[in-house]
């Protein structure tokens, strides 16, 4: 089993310094055992300090190379691993730096001593103190390996800390640019003679940027604008561009009248004021209760799909789908649609048919076409927006979402004598 990161470790430093402690504690505690000895001698008690010191520092000097060259040759490799695994490689190669202390102090410790207690003849024998030198090497370990492991708890608790707070930061982030999402997208459909219109976004996981809204162009309600949208990227710099491109449309839409020109008109301040590689994949259409057509411009956006005499076909664009952002200057163009009664218009992001499941296939075009064909049976847009996304969910198992799901669904709705005619079944497309 391995960490999903790697924990930090203790620096070298850090760790070196640990251990310069622990000898000199270890000296300290030698040299109050052995010092009644040597306390006649003259200086004998400051000699005797002192060349317990050098004793620790040797030793310990033995153990930190190993210790750094475990660091250096093998730590890469096994710091994911289980931290008993860790700590045993690391207590073998201290030990193999222990026990080449044991085996060089034979002759440096007579040395030592010979240089501070002349006088006094003294031979350091390895096998005759074996067991006491293990039972030292064992408390030298163990104090180590605490105190090492205090220290690094302490700093991954700290490192765990300050990413606790990080997430929490991004978390109220992402929640205020949620809530600035939903809050510029309507609340409740439009009421509008002979048309049955519905429109909702779940958002991802990560906030994401799509957004819809609906305009009334005049007084007699008989003129709506509907703008579909996807804005690039995530989190709250998405967030604040659909609210940006929001207040441009209101506005833009009380000057023009054109589909082309709104978008032409948004188009240039937010090329300037985006960020460069930011863009937003729209469309925006009128809608004429009074003719029955839908006239709209694409910029970027996925086609709508049209489902009129049983068939479900794409509306192609021929003219320029550059999205709204990318290039200032753009002249957009304009199509239109003529929705006779029973005729159901489809709108959405790219997170439709973008949907994926635990295979990684896409829902795709061809299973939105069956399914919008199944939708235009129920008795409301509304009912018919819920079947289509219990299709998605269906296929994706209800996974986490990675992107925007954006839907709209305008219906005629209104036949010779006023009531709303469902469609004919649907044709076998060949």
């Amino acid at each position: 089993m391995t960490h999903p990161y790697p924990l930090k470790e203790t620096p070298l430093a850090k760790e070196g310094l640990i251990w310069f402690i622990i000898a000199t504690t270890l000296a300290i505690v030698n040299w109050l055992a052995s010092v009644g000895a040597y306390s006649e001698l003259p200086g004998g008690t400051g000699k005797l300090f002192l060349l317990h010191v050098i004793y620790s520092y040797f030793v310990f000097l033995h153990i930190l190379a190993m210790v750094a060259l475990f660091r250096i040759t093998i730590w890469k490799h096994i710091r994911t691993l289980r931290n008993l695994f860790q700590e045993a490689v690391g207590m073998l190669f201290a030990f193999i730096g222990f026990s080449g202390a044991m085996v060089n102090l034979q002759w440096f410790g007579e040395w030592a001593h010979g240089l501070f207690f002349p006088a006094i003849e003294f031979a350091f024998s390895f096998s005759d103190s074996i067991i006491q030198l293990f039972v030292l090497f064992a408390v030298i370990a163990a104090t180590g390996v605490f105190s090492i492991s205090y220290y690094t708890m302490r700093l991954n608790l700290k490192d765990s800390y300050r990413i606790h707070v990080e997430s929490e930061r991004l978390r109220n982030e992402l929640e205020t640019a949620r809530e600035m999402q939903m809050g510029i997208m309507p609340s409740e459909a439009p009421a509008m003679s002979g048309f049955d219109i519905a429109g909702f976004c779940i958002p991802a996981t990560e906030v994401g940027g799509d957004y819809f809204d609906y305009i009334w162009l005049d007084d007699t309600r008989s003129k709506l604008g509907l703008a579909i949208a996807d804005v690039s990227g995530k989190g709250m710099k998405a967030a604040m561009t659909a609210v940006m491109l929001s207040g441009m449309l209101h506005a833009q839409s009380a000057r023009d009248k054109k589909t082309e020109d709104i978008l032409g008109s948004v188009n240039s301040p937010m090329c300037r004021k985006t960020d460069p590689g930011m863009f937003i994949a729209m469309l925006f259409g009128i809608l004429d209760s009074r003719s029955g057509t839908f006239t709209y411009t694409n910029a970027g956006q996925m086609p709508p799909l049209l489902y009129s005499n049983g068939e479900v076909c794409e509306l192609s664009v021929q003219d320029v789908r550059l999205p709204v952002g990318v290039k200032a200057g753009v002249n957009y163009n304009s199509d239109s649609v003529a929705l006779k009664s029973g005729d159901v218009l489809f709108l959405y992001t790219d997170g439709v048919n973008e949907a994926m499941n635990e295979q990684r296939e896409l829902f795709g075009l061809e299973r939105l076409n069956q399914s919008l064909a199944e939708a235009v049976r129920k008795e409301s847009s509304s009912e018919g927006l819920a079947h289509l996304q219990s299709k998605i969910d269906e296929f994706t198992c209800a996974q986490a979402r990675h992107d925007d799901i954006t839907m709209v669904m305008i219906r005629r709705s209104k036949d010779g004598n006023g009531e709303y005619r469902k469609p004919e079944p649907q044709k076998n497309n060949k």
